[in-house]
């Protein structure tokens, strides 16, 4: 940004006044929600004619022709203002003098208003969800010049829509189902606010296991492993000249099935299918 200022009546006794002119400015503030920083501005004047001129001085202050401090930048014709607080109002204006310490009159007043730090808050702070996992959002509230950008701390929460914005806003996500035997948490960072996911661990494992005695068989055979919640399914099927004589599940007979399902599972279980001969040879 360059602005130029008007001349100051002259003195003929003194310096020239200075014609300051801002050249750029440096508003260190982030916008991302972390501390903001002071902000600098940098100012820049053309240099005076006069033969006896010493240097110039640049006098600030936070309120107009009331200035609280100065500094002496020797015959350098800019320098850099720091340290100015963010949402405060700062006034500045410059002076040439001379060999005897004679000052000119002020130049004319350049004003900076200093950029307020972005504040951002989110809704809600935290969600649950359960080990089949689900999706959400969250509301970012923010004034309507800040930015802001969503950023995941795991792979198993995505954001699905409203990756970064400016202003108030929203972000969508997805959390994956939790297949580990352990809860888990993660974060969306937006604006340097945290927002907490925490999901529940998966139902335990459990074990069903299957045999057959002669004249058939069952599949699958042996040992499986089912997660809670979770089915299996059989299948039983006798051989040549046998019939199912029972399904026995943890037991007890089912009766005389060919098929049978496990579901919901919540517990340790056992299937045995029987099987007996539906008829025999005589010799004579």
């Amino acid at each position: 940004m360059e602005v130029s200022l008007a001349m100051i009546g002259r003195n003929s006794r003194l310096p020239l006044p200075v014609r300051l002119i801002v050249i750029l400015v440096f508003a260190a503030l982030l916008m991302s929600g972390v501390p903001a920083k002071a902000a600098e501005i940098a100012l820049a004047w053309d240099a005076n004619a006069e033969p006896d001129l010493s240097g110039y001085k640049v006098y600030s202050g936070t309120a107009s022709r009331s200035y609280s401090g100065s500094v002496d930048v020797g015959n350098w014709t800019n320098c850099v203002m720091g340290g100015l607080e963010p949402g405060r109002t700062y006034y500045f204006a410059a002076k040439a003098y001379n060999a005897t310490g004679s000052e000119s009159d002020y130049s004319s007043e350049v004003v900076y208003n200093v950029p307020a730090a972005c504040s951002y808050s989110l809704s809600p702070g935290s969600q649950s969800y359960p080990s089949s996992g689900g999706t959400g959002s969250v509301a970012v509230s923010t004034a309507s010049t800040c930015g802001w950008t969503a950023a995941s701390s795991a792979s198993w929460l995505a954001v699905t829509a409203g990756a970064s914005g400016t202003g108030p806003g929203s972000v969508s996500y997805s959390v994956a189902a939790n297949t580990g035997s352990a809860t888990r948490t993660a974060t969306l960072a937006l604006g340097g606010q945290v927002f907490t996911v925490t999901q529940a661990a998966a139902a335990g494992a459990f074990t069903l296991t299957s045999s057959a005695g002669s004249g058939g068989t069952i599949s699958p055979l042996g040992t499986s492993t089912v997660a809670g919640g979770g089915s299996k399914s059989y299948k039983i099927t006798p051989k040549v000249g046998y019939g199912i004589s029972s399904v026995q599940v943890d037991g007890v007979s089912v009766g005389a099935v060919s098929a049978y399902t496990f579901s919901a599972v919540n517990a340790n279980h056992s299937i045995k299918a029987l099987f007996k001969k539906k008829y025999s040879w005589l010799w004579w």
